[in-house]
């Protein structure tokens, strides 16, 4: 059985599609099998970011209400091999229950490696019916304040439903960090109060990527600890690259 893993954050904004987006294709490029399961209903982004948008028909929505097979329903991606993408619902009135997203992660966790479910912000419905199905569960934030403690408050809510959720902080920009202007590491790693998996920093190859449906380049700064991180998820001992080698 594949593993279910859910990637959400108390704040939006925080780059939870980003993070889904890029473990998956890292995971990918390691030998893994994987589908993203897009859970924003209303706001879905992956499959633009997936290049899939023109070919997406069916959504997940249209699995629940028996409009379609479940395989019609999932897009290999062509910006990244061995990556598919089942896209969110186009409304809010079409949101699955947690019933029905723990059915669907089961059946998909027979068949690919991974399940990466990208969360909506917040704590409501949307929060509810994308951790039903995990196992895991990867907060994302930002490394200010706010978002911190936003992702202590995700990190106690998965206690509670005993989901065992690591840190990744996404967006750091070092120079400022070493200068002591923003929050460093440890003082985000406190406030959330969950173990670090990994960081991505600030790189316009994301954005650049992103806006136009294409994986990362391999050797830019993020697609690299988007790697690091995925061989860390898959138990290997990485260790986390120093901020001045972040640039």
């Amino acid at each position: 059985m594949g593993i279910v893993t859910v990637i959400t954050s108390g704040k939006g904004g925080a780059g939870k599609s980003t993070v889904t987006a890029g473990l998956g294709c890292a995971l990918a490029r390691l030998g893994k099998n994987v589908v993203l399961l897009d859970g924003d209903a209303g706001l879905r982004s992956l499959d633009l970011m997936l290049g899939i948008s023109d070919r997406a028909v069916f959504d997940m929505s249209d699995i629940f209400e028996g409009n379609c097979e479940p395989i019609r329903a999932i897009y290999p991606s062509p910006a990244c091999e061995g990556v598919s993408v089942v896209p969110a619902p186009v409304s809010l009135d079409r949101m699955c229950s947690p019933d029905d997203m723990r059915r669907l992660c089961g059946g998909f966790a027979r068949y690919y490696d991974h399940v990466l479910i990208d969360c909506p912000a917040g704590i409501g419905g949307g929060f509810e019916c994308a951790v039903a199905g995990a196992s895991r569960a990867l907060v994302v934030t930002t490394p200010d304040m706010v978002c911190a403690r936003d992702a202590q408050i995700v990190g106690n809510l998965l206690e509670s439903r005993k989901i065992p959720a690591r840190l990744i902080i996404n967006r750091l920009r070092p120079a400022p960090v070493l200068a002591g202007k923003m929050p460093d590491v440890d003082e985000i790693i406190d406030i959330s109060g969950l173990q670090l998996m990994g960081i991505i920093p600030e790189d316009e190859e994301v954005a650049i990527a992103n806006a136009n449906g294409n994986p990362l380049p391999t050797r830019s700064n993020a697609a690299v600890c988007f790697v690091n991180i995925a061989r860390r998820y898959l138990g290997e001992y990485v260790p986390i690259a120093k901020l001045e080698k972040m640039y």
